[in-house]
């Protein structure tokens, strides 16, 4: 029998559970006038009909440079690119692999190339004459040094304290260096070493390690590789350290993965998404183990993979894909199970450990229509292991194209969480049918429609566009409801919906 005594307490629990319960609910975010990406569910209270949250692949372009040269071949990569002001950098390893039956080593030193653009598409490889390879100094090679060529991950930095000399600033290292060391630049093509010692030692490091000023925080952030603990020891995974300084680094932690299965990270490529800095975007290399049944075996290539099954058989059997992540705080991500970038066709031989390898960085490009909006641009490599065919690949994607709230043709619909904004006009990122429609409802913090932008007030919007004005009855004008908790109601047939912000100013219709 319960006593009175555990009755109150349970009756308290109850009431408790109940007011923080409430208290979620009725909880009011603040977006200001920042733009909000439909990849997690965070503004998001109620999706309804067909609606879902749909992942994204980006399309295949031009190839965008051969691995070719000497001081180059079959395991270049670890690509780093960047916009800077009217140059595109790309900083990248290069790297050769002697593959025999019997041993599996390295052909030569690993060098840091350099390579850069004017439009992010084509690349050249400058003559920097910095560093003596075989008797010449004509090459793109900015640095040959010790274990930190393995994945030398430069960033500009965006500090305001910044010094000058230390405008670029790189990490690099591997177990051999104990840890990840760091290095300084002036201009982003000479380089000196900053660090004595490793500034980070607890990880595993021989990967394409990452790292960023966050202005948000005020603080630097590294991405490293690092073993994961507890149930899932020893898989590869990723840890992330922060400092003040870039010197004195925190101890390293392990990132989670709410409601995603165990799997093995290798790479992390996570940096602060330019059109929506609170949100991160990670695109790991996802590696995976496993059995070579006599299927496997079968798929392209054939002799490459039955010659690595003999000189290194892990490297024979086990496979790569890219994946794609995202968080608001840095430590908890999430992560979608299924890949951003799958191999492709068996013919065209990338089911290989080490092809389809993401470089770090996003990057704007035109389109091919010289009236479409801009592109992000990304790079996979391709031909892991061959020494004449060994090249990365220009892939792109819409503006915010990487998830989309999606709704089939019997329509769906979502409601956001309360939420204040800032602005004059709400612009969307979107794309429908001919058949297709997106409407707008803008309720208060209750759920009831406000007058005037009630779903029946709002005019039917139909096309393809990253920055469409909703428009009501009355006009596209939201100033009036600036500051007030609102939620917003969209309501989709055939229809993808990436992204929406607020717009603080008076402009009405489509760029």
């Amino acid at each position: 029998m319960l006593t009175t005594r555990t009755m109150i307490a349970a009756f308290i629990a109850v009431l408790l559970t109940s007011i923080a319960a409430l208290a979620q609910e009725t909880e009011v975010i603040d977006i200001g006038s920042r733009r909000e990406l439909f990849v997690d569910d965070a503004l998001l209270e109620q999706i309804g009909g067909g609606a879902q949250l749909r992942l994204h692949a980006p399309t295949r372009r031009e190839i965008a440079i051969k691995y070719d040269q000497p001081w180059e071949g079959n395991a270049s990569g670890y690509a780093t690119v960047f916009q800077d002001g009217d140059v595109f950098r790309m900083y990248y390893r290069g790297h050769r692999y002697l593959v025999k039956e019997d041993s599996f080593g390295q052909a030569q030193s690993e060098v840091v190339c350099y390579a850069e653009s004017e439009d992010g598409i084509h690349w050249v490889k400058p003559e920097l004459g910095l560093f003596e390879w075989d008797g010449s100094r004509d090459n793109n090679i900015i640095w040959r040094g010790g274990p930190e060529t393995h994945n030398f991950a430069p960033f500009k930095d965006t500090n305001p304290d910044c010094p000058e000399d230390e405008k670029y600033k790189a990490i690099g290292g591997t177990v051999t260096s104990n840890g990840l060391l760091t290095f300084k630049s002036a201009d982003g093509i000479h380089w000196s070493e900053l660090s004595e010692e490793p500034v980070v030692t607890r990880g595993a490091f021989d990967s394409h390690n990452t790292c960023f000023w966050d202005p948000a925080q005020d603080r630097y952030v590294m991405y490293m590789r690092y073993f994961s603990e507890g149930q899932f020891k020893g898989l590869r995974s990723i840890g992330v350290s922060y400092s003040n300084d870039f010197a004195d680094w925190t101890e390293p932690v392990g990132l989670d993965y709410p409601g995603s299965p165990p799997q093995q990270m290798y790479t992390n490529q996570i940096a602060p998404y330019a059109r929506a800095p609170h949100i991160l975007m990670g695109f790991p290399t996802r590696y995976v183990a496993r059995d070579l049944n006599e299927h496997g075996k079968t798929i392209d290539p054939v002799p490459l993979r039955d010659l690595l099954t003999k000189s290194h058989r892990r490297i024979g059997t086990d496979l790569t894909d890219g994946v794609f992540m995202t968080s608001r705080d840095g430590q908890s991500f999430h992560r979608w199970d299924e890949a951003f970038l799958r191999p492709g066709p068996q013919e065209e031989g990338h089911w290989i450990y080490g092809d389809n390898y993401q470089s770090y960085g996003l990057w704007e490009t035109a389109a091919e229509h010289p009236l479409a909006p801009p592109e992000l641009s990304m790079h996979f490599t391709e031909y892991a292991w061959l020494d004449d065919d060994h090249q990365a690949r220009r892939y792109t994607i819409r503006l915010d194209g990487f998830v989309s709230l999606n709704a089939p043709y019997s329509g769906g619909e979502v409601t956001t969480r309360p939420i204040k904004f800032s602005g004059d006009r709400l612009s969307i990122n979107y794309s429908t049918s001919a058949a297709g429609h997106v409407f707008l409802e803008i309720q208060d913090a209750s759920g009831e429609p406000i007058a005037g932008y009630a779903l029946t007030d709002c005019l039917e919007h139909y096309g393809d566009s990253v920055d469409q004005t909703i428009a009501w009855k009355s006009g596209a004008d939201v100033s009036s409801l600036a500051g007030q908790p609102v939620r917003l109601r969209f309501v989709l047939k055939d229809a993808d919906l990436y992204s929406f912000h607020f717009v603080e100013d008076d402009r009405n219709g489509d760029e």
